[in-house]
């Protein structure tokens, strides 16, 4: 027999003469109170106040929340049905009571959540339903966006209003129904902190990777992971943080946490020691790691059969095992290393297909931890259409033993096509075989009106120029990487943005979502202002750029682009951030874009100021400069800092993957004005590295995927002005930066 809280009215509509109100009454729990505030506010919305409902013609109508356990409790199970003038909204727990009523509004009176600062509420007078037997549970156990600072800091309540369990990797709040979280120390990245190198690389440097022929203790190495005494060290740490995060659930009043992260620090110096080698051949890198975590985990199962690890197939983990297995405790998130813009089943992401086939048969728990962004600056918001291949990555995990997911989908203000995208995900989060092509047309109809089927053109142009050109956009790209389509290709798709526009030129709101949707096409086409990286001694003009295409963009930007950060809690951050971006560009229109006289004659890799990331906007700024041979320079006021800026100065070569740094400190100065080149060594490059130029590597050069495999000599162009530099110099304290090259070295 059905055992169900009692219910008792939480809300009840106030009395309206143009007809009877419904009523809406809960249990006690903090899931189905909740979910009777959603419906009270969602009614009065939808119904201009009246909260008059009918279902299939009868009115009053009465509304029952409840939770119900035989819907499957640990599932987030939830179930609409009608009998009579009486809708009832069950759930098998207090997230998925909310659940319900999401699906209620979203399915059967047209809301969108579209993010927590915009929503569709179609406005009426009357709420008329018929009949309703729907119910649900969603496909993946773990559902996770991570959004960082996108997200709204409103306690979890977009996040379960769009069925997710878990937001900012834990901050759904008891009410809102809670969290399928992690316990400390953090959700990643977290194997430094279960050995912390204060306590026992002094005495025990052997428990740390073997680099170079030198133990590396800290986050920027790994552990030696055949040291036998690490076993129990993990395991002892593990269990200290298992009781603070008991005790944090106590006293928040949460549901448990139940899953601890034990994974690889965020590098690839793993340890070459000769055990850890012998591992490596055995089992694999993977394995090596497992070789080290299985017994922790059996030790765990023992004492607390609930708790699951969870651990990265991330970097040089990847690949599948050899010869061993994880612990069925053990919960393998698999990061994958994809061109996102491309399906899962493209040849060229052939090998995480492999990955996910090879895991899944021998993880008993398969996660993944998938990216919908890029994270270098300047490349987030580049458009991609990666939307249009949502239905082949979903189905293909369902299908191969996944059952959780976690989205990296950050930066929401510059992100390409948000809107969309996040509705997809959280759609094929709940159900990975649903129509993306209905749901697609859906929402774009519900979010653009009548400039929905132009916009879908130019998604669709997008991807062709894409295809055409084999482009492969990874979570790591660099805004050239996005530089795929030609100028016809680009015309072509600004002409559907063109005619969206007018469709709804009439509708502030449509028109403002349609600039929104067009923003980063128009910024990659003014990021074609900028030079190519290679520049030949004899490079002549090429189909690369057009400007009017680029001023036509620059105009549309600043006329829309900062408006619309208007509604974020950062906005002022936020504004700077896309203030200082077009005025890079626009450096770049006005300057002279020539190679410098001292390399005019020599083939060369060139960076202007323009290509370099800013990560202190307060203190560094692009400014007009005469005396730079492009016209411009990013400059570095000291005064806005003095301890990161002040002399000596700091710059260097940084190979990300090895987390190794190169520097070198200028502790002497020209007393001549104007610009001097500075050697910073030569290189050859790895997959991704850092040209830094101050100590605080607020500004630099990110350098990825450049295919050159000979040896390459950095110059910087430099200028320093003021009296901490220049004896008697009685010009403010400040760095200039405006040229970067590298010359290709002849192999030896």
């Amino acid at each position: 027999m059905k055992k169900f809280l009692s219910l008792t009215t939480v809300l009840l509509a106030v009395f309206n003469l143009c007809g009877t109100p419904c009523v809406i009454k809960s249990s006690d729990s903090p899931g189905a109170k909740t979910g009777a505030a959603f419906l009270q506010e969602y009614l009065s919305k939808l119904t201009g106040n009246s909260m008059e409902v009918t279902v299939d013609g009868k009115n009053p109508v009465n509304f029952k929340l409840e939770i119900n356990p035989e819907l499957s409790s640990n599932r987030d199970s939830w179930k609409i049905s009608t009998k009579g003038n009486t809708v009832t909204l069950q759930g098998s727990n207090d997230r998925s009571v909310i659940h319900a009523v999401s699906h209620f509004l979203e399915d059967f009176c047209g809301v969108f959540f579209v993010t927590p600062y915009e929503e569709i509420i179609p406005a009426g007078s009357k709420l008329e339903l018929s009949s309703i037997n729907a119910s649900g549970t969603p496909f993946f156990i773990y559902r996770h966006i991570y959004r960082g600072r996108s997200r709204k800091d409103d306690k979890g309540r977009f996040a379960v209003l769009r069925r997710l369990n878990n937001d900012d990797t834990g901050r759904i709040y008891p009410h809102f129904g809670g969290v399928v979280g992690f316990g400390p120390p953090r959700f990643v990245h977290t194997m430094w902190s279960y050995v912390p190198q204060e306590k026992y690389f002094a005495s025990h440097p052997e428990y740390y990777a073997l680099v170079d022929g030198k133990r590396r203790p800290g986050r920027e190495s790994q552990l030696c992971f055949s040291n036998p005494d690490l076993v129990q060290i993990i395991y002892d740490s593990l269990i200290k943080y298992i009781a603070q995060g008991d005790r944090s659930s106590k006293g928040r009043k949460t549901a448990r946490l139940l899953f601890y992260d034990i994974s690889i620090n965020d590098n690839g110096n793993y340890c070459r020691c000769a055990k850890c080698l012998e591992l490596i051949k055995k089992y694999g890198h993977s394995g090596s790691m497992l070789y080290m975590l299985n017994p922790v985990a059996k030790k765990l199962k023992k004492s607390h059969p609930e708790i699951k690890i969870t651990t990265l197939a991330y970097g040089f983990t990847n690949d599948i095992p050899k010869n061993i297995v994880p612990e069925e405790n053990i919960i393998i998130r698999l990061c994958p290393r994809i061109n996102q813009a491309a399906s899962v089943f493209a040849p060229e992401n052939r090998k995480f297909v492999e990955q996910v086939k090879g895991w899944s048969k021998i993880c008993k728990n398969l996660f993944i931890w998938d990216y919908a962004e890029t994270y270098i600056k300047g490349g987030s918001g580049m458009p991609f259409a990666s939307e249009l291949y949502y239905a082949d990555r979903y189905r293909f995990y369902a299908e191969n033993g996944v059952k959780g997911i976690m989205w990296e989908h950050p930066f929401e203000p510059e992100a390409d096509m948000y809107e969309l995208k996040f509705y997809l995900e959280t759609q094929l989060l709940e159900n990975p075989y649903a129509d993306v092509k209905k749901l697609t047309e859906k929402f774009m109809t519900a979010y653009y009106g009548a400039a929905a089927k132009d916009i879908l053109q130019a998604r669709t142009l997008l991807d062709a120029s894409r295809k055409r050109s084999n482009a492969y956009i990874r979570f790591m790209s660099t805004p050239d990487e996005f530089q795929f389509s030609t100028i016809k290709e680009l015309k072509a798709i600004q002409q559907c943005f063109d005619h969206a526009e007018k469709a709804v030129s009439g509708n502030k709101l449509l028109f403002d979502r349609v600039r929104r949707a067009r923003r980063g096409v128009d910024r990659l086409c003014v990021f074609r202002s900028l030079p190519p990286i290679l520049r030949k001694a004899d490079n002549a003009d090429s189909n690369y750029f057009n400007k009017e295409l680029a001023l036509q963009s620059m105009k549309r930007l600043q006329e829309s682009w900062l408006n619309w950060l208007q509604r974020y809690p950062y906005a002022d951050e936020l504004k700077m951030a896309a203030e200082h971006e077009m005025l890079q560009y626009q450096m770049v229109l006005k300057g002279t874009g020539k190679i410098p006289s001292r390399f005019n004659k020599t083939d060369i890799y060139y960076w202007p100021a323009a290509r370099l990331q800013n990560h202190d906007l307060k203190a560094i700024k692009i400014v007009s400069d005469p005396d730079s041979e492009a016209g411009y320079a990013a400059k570095i006021t000291v005064s806005a800092n003095p301890k990161m800026y002040d002399p000596p100065f700091v710059m260097g070569f940084r190979d990300r993957g090895a987390k190794k740094t190169f520097p070198v400190k200028l502790t002497s100065f020209p007393q001549e004005k104007g610009y001097h080149w500075y050697k910073l060594g030569t290189f050859k490059l790895p997959e991704t590295a850092d040209i830094f130029l101050s100590r605080s590597w607020c500004i630099k050069l990110h350098l990825a995927k450049i295919p050159e495999t000979r040896p390459l000599e950095f110059w910087v162009s430099l200028k320093f002005t003021g009296p901490k530099f220049r004896k008697g110099d009685t010009a403010e304290n400040a760095i200039y930066a405006d040229h970067i090259v590298a010359i290709p070295q002849n192999n030896k």
